[in-house]
C-alpha cells in the first residue's frame, strides 16, 4: 500500500492534490492500493470519485507537527509500503516521526532544508540548480511531471497562422482573483474573432460576478467543473496560466503561453520557464496593480508573432511528453528496492 499525506483548500490551492492523484493513478496502475490523508475534508470527495479511500484527520493542515498524535496509530494500522509526503509544512521533526514507521518520499520544488527523506522528489525545470545536499537520493526534473494520463501520448501540434481561441487557467482556488480581474479587463477591451475560454476552479470565490460579467459577451465562455482538460488546451490557439502544475500540461499540449506568479512558491517555476523561452512571464501579480493589462499585452505580442508561438510549441512537446508519473512510479520502487 502507498500512503499520500497532502492537502487541498482555498488556501494552498488544488495542486499538491492533482499531482498526488496523478502519481497515484499510476502506482494503481501497476497493481499497488493507495490510500490518502488529509487535514481537512476539502478534497474527500475528489479524492474518493477517483477511487481512493480517504481518512480525514481533521486538524490544521499548517501545524503538521499537531497531527502526529492521530497520524502515527493510522500509518501503524495500515503499514504502507512508502509514505509520499506533498505539503510545504512539514518540518524536521514531522518528517523523521513519520519516516520511523515507513520509507519516506517527499515531493519538493523548493529545497527549504535537508528533508529526513529516503528519497527526493522535484520535477521543476530549475531543480537541478538547487544545491540539495548529497546524503540521500533524488528524481529530478521535468520528465518526472506529474500529469494525469489524458496528456500521454499527444501528437506534435502545428502552429496556427491566427490565434482564434485562448485559453484562461487561473487555478483552483485563485486567492488573488485573477480569474475576475482578467475578466473585467477583457470586458473593457474590442474582442475581434477572439474566443476567450475561462476555466473557472472548483474552489473560485468569485464565480457570480464572474458569471455576470461573461453574460453580457459571447467572446467570453466560461467552463466550470472541466473533465477532459486536454480537449480544452488543443482547441485552444495560446493560454494565460499560473505558475503551478498546469504549465507541463501545457507543455504537453504545445499551447504558447503567458504565464504569472501569484505565490511565492511559483518564482523560480515562472522565471526558468521564461529564461527557457517556453513560456512568457508577465511577473508577480502581487506587486503589479496593472498585471491584467500586462498579461494581455504579452498575449497580444504572442498571438502575432507566429514564429515565436511555432519554437515554443517545438520545446515544449519536446520538453514534457506526459509520462512523468508512470515514469516516476517506477523509479520510487526501484530507488526504495521495493517491487512493482
Amino acid at each position: 500500500m502507498i500512503l499520500f499525506r497532502a492537502d487541498g483548500n482555498p488556501q494552498v490551492g488544488s495542486g499538491h492534490i492533482m499531482r498526488c492523484l496523478s502519481l497515484a493513478d499510476a502506482f494503481q496502475t501497476a497493481g499497488q492500493a493507495v490510500i490518502f490523508v488529509t487535514a481537512d475534508d476539502s478534497f474527500q470527495d475528489i479524492i474518493q470519485r477517483r477511487g481512493y479511500e480517504c481518512v480525514v484527520l481533521h486538524t490544521k493542515y499548517d501545524a503538521m507537527e499537531g497531527e502526529l498524535s492521530v497520524l502515527i496509530p493510522l500509518l501503524q494500522k495500515f503499514c504502507p509500503s512508502c509514505i509520499l509526503l506533498d505539503s510545504y509544512f512539514g518540518t524536521p521533526d514531522y518528517m523523521a516521526a513519520i519516516r520511523n514507521e515507513a520509507p519516506l518520499v517527499y515531493i519538493d520544488d523548493l529545497n527549504a532544508f535537508d528533508y529526513p527523506a529516503d528519497l527526493v522528489i522535484n520535477y521543476m525545470l530549475y531543480a537541478d540548480k538547487l544545491a540539495y545536499p548529497r546524503n540521500k537520493r533524488y528524481l529530478l526534473g521535468p520528465k518526472y511531471a506529474l500529469l494525469r494520463k489524458e496528456f500521454q501520448n499527444i501528437p506534435k501540434r502545428e502552429t496556427a497562422v491566427s490565434v482564434k481561441n485562448v485559453l484562461l487557467s487561473t487555478g483552483g482556488a485563485d486567492p488573488e482573483h485573477m480569474t475576475l480581474k482578467c475578466v473585467q479587463y477583457l470586458r473593457e477591451q474590442p474582442y475581434g474573432d477572439v474566443i476567450y475560454h475561462v476555466v473557472i476552479g472548483g474552489m473560485n470565490q468569485d464565480v457570480t460576478a464572474i458569471e455576470r460579467l461573461a453574460a453580457t459577451s459571447s467572446h467570453i465562455v466560461l467552463h466550470r467543473s472541466v473533465s477532459d482538460m486536454r480537449s480544452l488546451m488543443l482547441k485552444c490557439d495560446v493560454a494565460i496560466s499560473a505558475a503551478g502544475t498546469t504549465l507541463f500540461e501545457l507543455c504537453a499540449c504545445g499551447v504558447p503561453t503567458v504565464t504569472y506568479i501569484l505565490a511565492d512558491n511559483q518564482i523560480m517555476n515562472a522565471s526558468s520557464f521564461g529564461e527557457a523561452g517556453l513560456m512568457l512571464n508577465a511577473g508577480d501579480i502581487r506587486t503589479n496593480r496593472q498585471i491584467a493589462k500586462d498579461i494581455f499585452g504579452q498575449l497580444e505580442w504572442l498571438a502575432q508573432d507566429w514564429t515565436l508561438r511555432k519554437r515554443m510549441t517545438e520545446r515544449m512537446q519536446a520538453l514534457v511528453d506526459g509520462k512523468g508519473a508512470v515514469r516516476l512510479a517506477a523509479s520510487i520502487f526501484r530507488e526504495l528496492g521495493l517491487s512493482l
